[in-house]
């Protein structure tokens, strides 16, 4: 059995990938494509030139025992995650590898995402799977809240973000979901998809396990980028990369949809639809540099008299953001954070605000500066406190690009903070027209404490310019 017989075959996925009609044809493109992966004969002139547009590489030269890494780089709505609980599937159940395994190892295969959200999703499609045909419903045993254990005692179990939990098990399989979008969220415990990847490969050597990564391409950089450059039109290649726009895979998705995000966001829809990495956006800064200022074991100062302390905040309207405080002092030419802290939401900014004005008193400081678009009632309630709010003369995104120098200069010492140095680390720099750069957080991820420290690390430096002290 191979996995394009149980596309094919009624009793095994056919029923979870057919339409209304039962009909398997608009998988046509990802059934070539899982013929490279799986290295089985690609005979079709059409296919074959398909593969020489989608891999940049001859078909007839495409190893026959196929590629223990593959890399899928399809844009949105192409299909790829219901394709990720095919492959998931097969491991587990068909391909036969749990033989290999040593008396008592137990094999998982894994789907990791980078989200809850996105995990779900990619959940519901593998049970979906199992639960299409009656002889796939039966291989079920045991579940548990991350997946569930089939008959051959493999268990397919799905992750958010964190390769930590199959450590000490021998992977079968690995389907990293949404793979260019790992470190950019709070929820994933990983740095990045390079830091992933790197992390799982002893868990997969043991068997020769398969890692199949699937995600739409977004900023130039990490794993995803540099397998890419190398591997993308590279017949000696030892890993599959296979790149294209999302019809391309998916010919059910209407052309209108596709016009339509173009005329919305040109360089978005072009990375979303397309298949193309977004050349607008790089890394605002590397982790390691970030890392380079952090004074590990640090998690805060205590106020000492000898120190004039200034601070910063960043208050939402409390629903869906996180509220933050940072306050830092002068020591020399170096800004030194002292405290440092973010309010998770959902909660009362009024309370929030009572809250900073403690630790703002325990600072002795009587003034803060906070952000630029910031409600009225901020500084109406900062007032009630006794505490004079000033909105800041820098956006956010300025604040960042004052910053950036600070971090590389090792001007500045920061908390040993993981939610900080995430949120740092994940910021994105883009370019606008004009030639002005912005920076700010990925498109739903938080920044809130990462905008407060920038915050006070520029008013401590602005207000000691003024001062002459440099």
């Amino acid at each position: 059995m191979n996995i394009i017989r149980a596309i094919k075959d009624e009793n095994l996925f056919k029923p979870f990938l057919a339409d209304a009609n039962g009909d398997i044809s608009s998988w046509a493109n990802w059934i070539t494509a899982l013929r490279c992966v799986y290295g089985l004969p690609v005979r079709n002139p059409l296919n074959k030139q398909l593969v020489k547009i989608c891999t940049g590489r001859d078909a007839g030269l495409l190893p026959k025992n196929g590629f223990s890494t593959s890399l899928f780089l399809t844009g949105r709505r192409s299909g790829k995650s219901r394709v990720a609980a095919c492959v998931a599937g097969f491991e587990a159940a068909l391909s036969g590898r749990e033989k290999l395994l040593a008396r008592g190892e137990i094999g998982i295969v894994s789907v990791i995402s980078p989200t809850r959200f996105q995990s779900q999703i990619v959940k519901s499609y593998v049970k979906a799977l199992f639960e299409s045909t009656p002889l796939l419903a039966a291989e079920i045993v045991e579940e548990q809240k991350e997946g569930f254990t089939i008959s051959n005692k493999v268990r397919i179990q799905i992750l958010v973000g964190d390769y930590r939990s199959v450590r000490g098990f021998t992977l079968l399989a690995l389907v990293v979901d949404e793979a260019a979008f790992f470190g950019l969220t709070e929820e994933s415990k990983v740095k990045s998809d390079s830091e992933l990847v790197r992390a799982v490969k002893p868990s997969l050597a043991t068997v020769g396990g398969r890692l199949l990564a699937i995600s739409s391409p977004y900023a130039k950089k990490g794993f995803c980028y540099s397998t890419y450059k190398k591997h993308f039109g590279n017949n000696a290649g030892s890993v599959l990369v296979w790149n294209c726009p999302s019809r391309t895979m998916n010919p059910t998705l209407p052309q209108s949809i596709v016009d339509d995000a173009l005329a919305e966001d040109l360089a978005a829809a072009k990375s979303e639809y397309l298949g193309e990495f977004r050349d607008d956006i790089c890394l605002w800064l590397v982790r390691d540099v970030i890392e380079a200022v952090v004074r590990k074991g640090r998690k805060e100062l205590l106020p000492k008299s000898e120190h004039h302390y200034f601070a910063f905040v960043d208050v939402s309207g409390g629903r869906n953001d996180d509220s933050a405080i940072a306050i830092g002092h002068l020591e020399q030419k170096t800004v030194v954070l002292d405290f440092a802290k973010a309010y998770t939401a959902p909660h009362s900014p009024y309370t929030v605000i009572g809250l900073m004005c403690e630790e703002l008193r325990r600072f002795r400081i009587t003034s803060v500066t906070g952000d630029n678009y910031a409600a009225e009632f901020v500084a109406n309630d900062f007032s009630s406190n006794g505490i004079r709010y000033t909105k800041s003369e820098l956006s956010k995104s300025g604040l960042y690009l004052e910053l950036l120098p600070r971090i590389c200069s090792r001007a500045v010492e920061l908390l040993d903070d993981e939610k900080l140095i995430s949120q740092l680390s994940s910021l994105e720099r883009r370019t606008r027209s004009g030639g002005r750069d912005s920076v700010d957080a990925p498109p739903q991820c938080h920044d809130d404490l990462a905008n407060a420290v920038a915050g006070v690390s520029y008013v401590v430096g602005a207000r000691r310019k003024k001062a002459g002290v440099f």
